[in-house]
């Protein structure tokens, strides 16, 4: 397969045109740059390196279980949400399975399910819809074609809509055959915050690096049926959880580190609004967003990987080219602080021109 593509500046990229990853304004990342919390960093520095952490990670497990308010044996940890993703895949999907990803969406839960032998059918959302998602016809679809598995994130990736709990729980019991997937990694910083529900039908995933701007440690959770949980944990080799991680994933539920995200979020809605107002008087169309970043259509103006490379080249400023996500004409943008979106807009500004 080839290598997938993500927000993020590369080494060698940053390399080839004589930066420094520290030089780049970095817009194509959804991660909080108002991060990291303070209590959060005082858990990882005084993590205990010197000896083994829990070979399964389980008291972190059990604090995070009764945080959530979920028996133990529903909760399980991962290195960030991908690393979730791929141990759901191996756990769950045969070869020959079918898997249905609800696109245009972030692309490890596809990946990985096409390392385990299984098919990819895509139910994809439409741009002149503003990419909400159809339920008559996804129900349809489901009907149809009973995948074992379907992959929604919500909020969406690269869009940024969420969908209401209700409304996937009662698709997930209309289809008894299929394990539906959520990945609400970027829930807590959305206009509709708040803690997945229990369900017997619904895995939801959730990465922790986010909200607290610590994507280089790698940190999340899932929550699914008892069975399921303890298929993952067989596929995976002990130690996989590292102390840093483990302190820190306790420590973002304290309430310092709550209160951190909920500051947060009020200010990077407030951010995005203000980089969508920007965006407009560039006469630049952006998609509704629930949550901390704006899908921005080009209008025809520049293809979005050209755009990328030349905003970097001549202004290191970093955007996400969605060209991945089926989207050649858009760019995915982060909410970041005022000052940051001024100096973003002026490069749009003069590499758009006509």
């Amino acid at each position: 397969m080839d290598s997938p593509a993500h927000g993020g500046p590369v080494d060698d990229e940053l390399a080839a045109v004589g930066l420094r990853a520290e030089d780049v304004l970095d817009f194509s990342v959804n991660v909080n740059p108002y991060g990291p919390c303070p209590s959060v960093l005082r858990a990882i520095a005084e993590a205990p390196l010197h000896r083994y952490p829990d070979p399964s990670a389980a008291p972190t497990r059990r604090a995070l279980a009764a945080h959530l308010d979920e028996p133990d044996a529903r909760v399980i940890l991962g290195n960030g949400a991908v690393d979730l993703l791929w141990l759901l895949a191996r756990a769950w999907l045969r070869p020959g399975d079918l898997a249905m990803a609800i696109e245009p969406t972030f692309s490890e839960m596809q990946r990985a399910a096409m390392q385990a032998g299984a098919r990819i059918l895509e139910h994809r959302t439409l741009p002149r819809n503003d990419f909400a998602l159809d339920i008559p016809a996804l129900d349809a679809q489901l009907h149809a074609f009973r995948p074992r598995l379907v992959y929604v994130c919500s909020p969406s990736n690269p869009v940024g809509v969420v969908t209401p709990f209700e409304v996937l729980e009662d698709l997930a019991e209309r289809h008894p055959d299929t394990l539906f997937v959520c990945d609400v990694s970027f829930l807590s910083l959305s206009a509709h915050h708040g803690i997945a529900r229990p369900s017997r039908r619904i895995v939801w995933v959730c990465s922790l690096t986010k909200d607290h701007a610590l994507p280089g440690l790698r940190m999340g959770y899932a929550v699914a049926p008892e069975p399921l949980v303890a298929r993952m944990e067989a596929e995976r080799p002990p130690w996989s959880i590292g102390a840093p991680a483990q302190a820190a994933i306790l420590a973002t539920f304290e309430p310092e580190a709550q209160r951190f995200v909920d500051e947060s979020r009020v200010r990077l809605l407030q951010d995005r609004a203000a980089l969508e107002a920007r965006l407009h008087h560039l006469d630049l169309r952006t998609h509704p967003s629930d949550t901390v970043y704006v899908l921005v259509y080009l209008g025809g103006r520049r293809l979005a990987t050209d755009l990328r490379r030349t905003l970097l080249e001549r202004h290191a400023v970093l955007v996400r080219d969605a060209t991945s996500f089926g989207l050649p004409g858009h760019i995915r943008l982060a909410a970041r602080p005022l000052p940051d979106t001024e100096l973003l807009v002026s490069a749009l500004r003069q590499e758009l021109r006509p």
